[in-house]
């Protein structure tokens, strides 16, 4: 066989390839709710298909070589591994004789390199669509790895030459004995995730029965939102940053708000009805920010102290008619006054910006 004129031929066709398992698998993960650190895709260039035959001493490589194209996928934790895995099953044809877990080539006594390897071709679906014409008979591979079990590979498998080398056997004993806590973290990250499912599916039964009497925290308070947003018909905006819930709960918490039961006590009467009337809709941040604004805007602003602003009247009219009507009429002002000023500072801002 030339290899030359096979791998010329080739290569242009998993580029696209390449291209194309990224594109889909990106979309697969998406659509399906999955978590994921990062997708990549990498085609083989002539010299590592090269390298690759002659070190494997392959007789065959048009079907030997089977990762001229690879996606790699990162999730956080290994219950996700499962979950992309699952998915890969049931979206490609898999080659399981050339897939692997490499967890399964340690025994008991071992750790080491970890990854979940799959073998695929597009599969017989696929090859009816125009996009796909020449591309299906070739083989592409998934790896999956969890965040640790990347970062063990990149440094002792992959990237690292000086932990890759033949080392003196206590200092390799020390190796592998990290490698085995970062084994057990890995297992440890993923009871927890189970626990955070198990704790908030008791949460959305303790909503179901009516039992309210929960400490706040980002699980009950987005559930509970969630909840409360369901019931109200309010088409509550999603967020995608979580990282300033603290923020959210402490300044609940200032307000005596520590359990699920205490926030009922700040939400206004008829709040979601006036809201849908103005087409007035937030997120949870701005809707429990809107309640406490409405029940006490100094107090925010002078006791907590909170680092965010106002939103400018003018350009905020809806919600600004939701402060003007729950709100009483001095704190209404208070919260005009407070509005303008920051509305100023912010210009401020602006003018020593060069």
């Amino acid at each position: 066989m030339d290899i030359d004129a096979w791998i010329e031929e080739c290569l242009p066709k998993h580029v696209r390839l390449t291209e194309s398992i990224l594109s889909i698998a990106k979309s697969l993960l998406e659509t399906r709710g999955v978590e994921y650190l990062s997708i990549s895709g990498r085609t083989k260039d002539a010299n590592s298909i090269h390298e690759k035959v002659k070190r494997k001493k392959y007789k065959d490589p048009q079907s030997q070589v089977t990762d001229i194209s690879g996606i790699r996928i990162i999730v956080f934790i290994e219950s996700e591994i499962q979950n992309v895995s699952d998915i890969i099953n049931q979206s490609f044809n898999v080659d399981m004789k050339n897939s692997s877990n490499k967890d399964d080539g340690l025994s008991s006594d071992q750790v080491g390199y970890r990854s979940v390897h799959f073998v695929c071709d597009l599969g017989p679906k696929r090859a009816e669509l125009p996009e796909f014409e020449g591309l299906c008979d070739l083989k592409f591979e998934f790896q999956i790895r969890t965040v640790l079990q990347h970062a063990w590979a990149e440094l002792a498998h992959d990237r690292s030459y000086k932990f890759r080398s033949v080392l003196p056997k206590d200092i390799q004993r020390r190796l592998y004995l990290h490698a085995g806590l970062l084994e057990i973290a890995d297992k440890g990250f993923s009871d927890i995730s189970r626990e955070i499912d198990a704790y908030t599916a008791e949460v959305i039964e303790d909503y179901r029965i009516g039992n309210l009497d929960l400490e706040i925290n980002s699980i009950t308070l987005r559930n509970f939102i969630e909840d409360w947003a369901r019931s109200n018909d309010y088409p509550l905006e999603t967020i995608k940053d979580e990282t300033h819930f603290q923020n959210l709960i402490d300044e609940l918490k200032a307000f005596g708000a520590t359990k699920i039961a205490d926030i009922i006590k700040i939400i206004p009467e008829n709040y979601a009805k006036k809201s849908k009337e103005l087409a007035y809709y937030t997120n949870i941040y701005g809707l429990i920010r809107g309640w406490l604004i409405i029940k006490d805007i100094k107090k925010l602003k002078e006791e907590i102290r909170v680092n965010w602003t106002l939103y400018d009247p003018d350009s905020s009219e809806e919600e600004y008619e939701i402060y003007k009507y729950f709100s009483t009429p001095e704190n209404y002002d208070a919260i005009l006054t407070y509005a303008e000023a920051e509305k100023y500072d912010m210009e401020d801002d602006e003018e020593h910006n060069f």
